[in-house]
């Protein structure tokens, strides 16, 4: 069953986004898409490309007929990935600057995880969103700066920015 993301949460992410930096031109990964109305509002502002990804097939099915209807097949993809199965991340082509994820409540506490496998697709300083059962309160790896967590009603809303380490130098021998 899908769960969409309430008109108020999602005008309160977009809003958010735009205030760090915005959509223009960016690379976007819908994961958990459900309808795909975060990357469908992506796109309406300005995103060059989104992949959203979504494991059942009707939704799929449903997301990519919203896209056709809504002229936005040529910039964006819809891959049908299950996030929970081992080698997922190997079927998605990177690098994305922004990353939305909503999962099913259930599943939210994966989500640390997820993103560590995630990880070599993102690029530096993407910005992640992540939705949440408000008594969550997620902590993700140490590559992710958490920005704000905002609480909307049983909704949360947790904004991060990747920041790999820097690869230490190596000395030229001589």
């Amino acid at each position: 069953m899908t769960r969409p993301t309430s008109d108020r949460v999602r005008e309160a992410i977009a809003s958010a986004v735009e205030s760090r930096g915005g959509f223009a031109e960016t690379q976007v990964l819908d994961l958990f898409s459900g309808t795909g109305a975060m990357a469908i509002e992506a796109l309406s502002r300005g995103a060059a490309r989104a992949v959203l990804v979504e494991k059942d097939r009707m939704a799929a099915r449903a997301i990519e007929e919203s896209l056709g209807s809504l002229g936005l097949s040529d910039r964006a993809s819809v891959a049908l990935v299950d996030l929970s199965s081992r080698g997922a991340s190997a079927k998605l082509v990177g690098p994305f600057d922004r990353v939305f994820l909503d999962p099913p409540y259930a599943e939210a506490a994966l989500v640390p995880a997820l993103l560590d496998t995630l990880a070599p697709l993102l690029s530096s300083g993407a910005l992640v969103v992540f939705e949440h059962p408000s008594g969550l309160d997620p902590t993700l790896g140490a590559a992710f700066e958490t920005l704000v967590n905002k609480r909307y009603g049983d909704s949360a809303v947790l904004f991060a920015r990747y920041a790999p380490p820097s690869v230490a130098s190596t000395p030229v021998s001589k």
